[in-house]
């Protein structure tokens, strides 16, 4: 779908006066407008955070929205900047690599060795670069004065929020108690980190850096591509997938589409200990967090910690997915439920197999709207799995054909949920009368 294009300034003031986006915003727009009349001001002052910014954004730390955070200057416009938060540690290792450079009798370091000092800068900043308000981003320094911090000490957008006092339309009071106490808390911290950057930049200096450069950078050959892929249109022809998949077979020595269960699976030999499950929940714990202790897959009944495996980054990880489960008696044709990975993939795939076998026969037959795991029961798959521990399930061959038959026969009968039976009684729900609220009411009630 082509894109509509402002062709002039005019249309761009009309474009905002229609209030037709929100997602950026304007000194001419309806908001900006509103900020000026409610201050009394002559005109606005904004910078190009404000711009970048949605018109809804609010500050992370300290969470006004951008109506209370304009303020009068002295010039009386109103003051209407962002400012980009940033860790000063990049800054610190650069001064003190030019520093520990200069301090040698034979200055041996190139771009290449600053290169390297500022790259390696991010790994040991605190955190990433965050637009916030001018307030807050002053009350980071003035914080810093009040609390005696380090110079090169900067607070966290968190932080921020933390010993600030607001008030709209006005600078932030700072919380000295707080402050300080935060600032003891990252002493330490804020210390060793200085040590680190010191013999960064000392690595630099000294021409020992193991830093490389390539000719031409894989970001830089994937943005090259995406240019010249969205020049000719590809990025449009199939939206479904990645516009390069266009261009060659991503699959050319795939096998039957049932050898994801008649391969060998050896179970695992390695099984997390109490300190990987407790390290997966603090770094990789969205799902493990989410779920109570007691939490055991209503599908192949493992707990939590059996339901760890090794990803194929080989680390250990607990995924719980949501399938829409087959039930003939629902009229959604499907119950939402929670379930471990293996039992989704098992799910996924058997419903892979069934469209698969119907698409090699009807080439028309479209199940892009679809659900490959709604062609089959969690009961059904329950028959034909033998769950291992931190493993890949086992599959009962045999079963598997005879549910890939059956989930054959629902796509043939149209009986899966988003089948093009489900949207037909949909619409003539929608054209009777049926409201949304009691469509969904009724998916919630029959789950």
């Amino acid at each position: 779908m082509p894109r509509e294009l402002i062709k002039n300034i005019s249309e761009l003031y009309d474009f905002f006066d229609a209030e037709q986006v929100r997602q950026i915003d304007a000194e001419f727009s309806h908001q900006t407008k509103q900020i000026i009349d409610s201050l009394g001001a002559k005109k606005a002052h904004l910078n190009k955070w404000w711009v970048m910014t949605p018109m809804d954004w609010k500050c992370p730390s300290c969470c006004r929205p951008k109506p209370d955070i304009a303020k009068l200057d002295h010039h009386n416009y109103a003051s209407c900047h962002l400012h980009e938060h940033h860790d000063h540690m990049q800054d610190i290792v650069k001064d003190l690599f030019a520093q520990s450079s200069a301090n040698r009798t034979d200055v041996i370091a190139d771009n290449l060795s600053e290169r390297f000092a500022i790259r390696t800068a991010f790994a040991i900043s605190a955190y990433d670069n965050t637009v916030i308000c001018a307030d807050c981003n002053k009350a980071d320094g003035d914080a810093k004065k009040l609390v005696g911090a380090d110079r090169n000490f900067s607070f966290s957008p968190g932080e921020i929020s933390e010993f600030i006092i607001t008030t709209p339309n006005q600078e932030h009071k700072i919380d000295k108690d707080k402050g300080s106490e935060i600032w003891h808390q990252n002493k330490h911290t804020f210390e060793q980190r200085m040590e680190l950057a010191k013999s960064i930049a000392n690595l630099a200096a000294n021409d020992t850096h193991w830093y490389k450069p390539s000719h031409m950078t894989a970001k830089q050959v994937k943005r090259q591509a995406k240019f010249w892929l969205s020049h000719l249109g590809l990025d449009e022809l199939d939206t479904s997938q990645e516009a390069h998949k266009l261009l060659y077979d991503t699959t050319p020595f795939k096998g039957e589409a049932s050898s994801w269960r008649t391969k060998n699976k050896p179970q695992s030999k390695a099984s997390p200990s109490v300190g990987d499950a407790l390290h997966l929940s603090k770094v990789r714990g969205h799902f493990w967090n989410k779920f109570d202790e007691d939490w055991i897959c209503p599908c192949c009944g493992r707990n939590k910690f059996n339901s760890i495996q090794k990803s194929k980054s080989k680390s250990w990880v607990f995924e719980v997915k949501e399938i829409y489960s087959f039930n003939e008696r629902s009229e959604e044709y499907c119950d939402i439920i929670q379930v471990c990975n293996e039992c989704y993939k098992t799910s996924y795939h058997l419903g892979k197999e069934a469209s698969s076998f119907v698409q090699s026969l009807d080439a028309s037959f479209d199940f892009s709207r679809s659900y490959n795991q709604s062609l089959v029961s969690i009961s059904e798959i329950k028959k034909i799995i033998q769950p291992r521990p931190h493993s890949s399930h086992l599959i009962d061959n045999s079963m598997a054909d005879e549910l890939v038959d059956l989930a054959i026969n629902r796509i043939t009968e149209q009986t899966y949920y988003h089948s093009p039976l489900y949207f037909e009684r949909r619409e003539r729900e929608r054209e009777s009368g049926f409201s949304k609220i009691e469509f969904f009411n009724n998916l919630m009630n029959n789950q």
